[in-house]
């Protein structure tokens, strides 16, 4: 018994540990995948904020100032006008860089005028950027484009955005662009992150409370199939041991037989002897069911039940298909007819009424749903109709001898199936009818 309890303990540490790792695996998964979505937002977002103000920059530039200085491209006042006219907008958009790149048949993009932040030295005309060329084509072909997150060793990391721009005859002189400080993209990260943590607190207490549920549901599912063992090998055991009675009933029936065969032999009456071994044969006719029915557990049954039957002088007859009945659970067949040939036979057995005693036992089905009826004779008091599919009701003691809790197992069995039970008694006859 220890070393079960052990076991058991075993298993369940194991579970619990695997459903940690489980847990564990599944929080990070969305841990990491939640933050790379979340940047990545809030990247797009933050640039599609700035290539409307990149669009404002180009449309506010004096295109034909520009396009007059890309002629002689010299340190001149021109050059000075286009730099303080793009450092009015870096200061108030919190930007890095705002540069004019110059494109050319090459993948390479190169600055032309650009506002620094204090402290850095004007770059030199034509200084070679670093937007990939993934990018560059995306200007040549007139479109916006925003970069991924760029590392240098000298700038740190950023974000860059252009939007091209065009002169008075449609022609693309050039693009805007827009470094962004990495660090600025990294806090409105972490802002979405800390806005979703309440999210993700309900989510780990949904995850958790899910596998307690499981837990429970496991442990349940565990004890009612503990239940539905008993209750089977209850069920085993009684048909067993009915079984038994029937087999010492026949042979002591038989010894008895054998003894007279033995004495109408030694007064050498011959005649007789053949006369009652053809009664004989007759009276011990077995039930021919295999033709019938196909279910193997239902032909034992019944051929156990009409042996007690005839071991009590009770005529059982039997209505059946060629079917499996595969629709319901051998047990929960077993559970259904032997309770109600049980119940039939003890009220069969103490019934004193002037009807003719007999059992009818119905199994059939119509393709779609099977009908399972039982009738015989009965006798029920009003109060007793009333109280048939009770809990613990019984009429043992009484005249029918109906069982104490058979019929409330067969109406569980019964709802199980979603199945209808019909019950009708008039006349000393008892039927009861149960569709599934």
């Amino acid at each position: 018994m220890k070393l079960k309890k052990l076991f058991i303990n075993k298993r369940i540490i194991f579970f619990i540990v695997i459903s940690i790792i489980i847990f564990s695996v599944l929080t990070s998964s969305k841990l990491i995948i939640s933050n790379y979505s979340t940047g990545k937002s809030a990247q797009i977002a933050l640039a599609k904020q700035y290539i409307t103000i990149a669009e404002d920059i180009a449309n506010d530039l004096d295109k034909d100032l520009y396009q007059t200085w890309l002629t002689n491209k010299e340190y001149d006042e021109n050059r000075q006008d286009i730099r303080r006219f793009l450092e009015q907008y870096r200061d108030p958009i919190n930007a890095l860089y705002v540069y004019i790149l110059m494109l050319d048949e090459s993948d390479i993009s190169k600055v032309m005028v650009a506002a620094l932040p204090p402290g850095v030295d004007d770059l030199p005309i034509g200084l070679i950027c670093t937007v990939p060329p993934v990018q560059v084509s995306q200007a040549k072909a007139g479109q916006s484009y925003f970069t991924e997150i760029v590392k240098d060793e000298h700038n740190g990391t950023y974000l860059s955005i252009g939007v091209p721009f065009y002169n008075g005859d449609g022609k693309m002189i050039g693009v805007v662009g827009i470094d962004i400080d990495a660090n600025d993209l990294e806090l409105v990260s972490q802002q979405v992150v800390q806005s979703n943590g309440n999210v993700l607190g309900i989510d780990i207490l949904f995850a958790v409370t899910l596998l307690i549920v499981v837990f429970i549901l496991n442990k349940w599912y565990k004890f009612r199939l503990k239940l539905d063992l008993q209750e089977s090998e209850k069920i085993y055991i009684s048909e067993l041991s009915k079984v038994i009675d029937t087999i010492k009933s026949t042979r002591h029936d038989l010894m008895n037989h054998l003894q007279v065969l033995n004495g109408l032999m030694d007064l050498k009456l011959y005649d007789k002897t053949s006369d009652y071994l053809k009664r004989l044969t007759i009276e011990s006719k077995t039930l021919n069911l295999s033709l019938r029915i196909k279910n193997p557990i239902l032909l034992v049954l019944f051929q156990s039940k009409w042996e007690l039957a005839q071991s009590k002088n009770i005529q059982m007859n039997f209505e059946t298909d060629l079917n499996d009945f595969s629709g319901v659970e051998s047990m929960d067949l077993v559970k259904i007819f032997a309770n109600l040939i049980d119940n039939s036979i003890e009220a069969v057995e103490t019934y004193k009424g002037e009807q003719p005693k007999f059992i009818r036992v119905i199994c059939k089905s119509d393709g779609t749903k099977y009908l399972f009826a039982v009738e015989n004779t009965a006798e029920l008091s009003s109060n007793e109709e009333k109280s048939l599919f009770q809990y613990g009701f019984t009429t043992q003691n009484n005249t029918d001898g109906l069982r104490g809790n058979g019929l409330t197992i067969i109406k569980r069995t019964v709802e199980k199936y979603q199945g209808d039970i019909y019950f009708q008694y008039e006349q000393g006859k008892l039927l009861i009818q149960i569709t599934i």
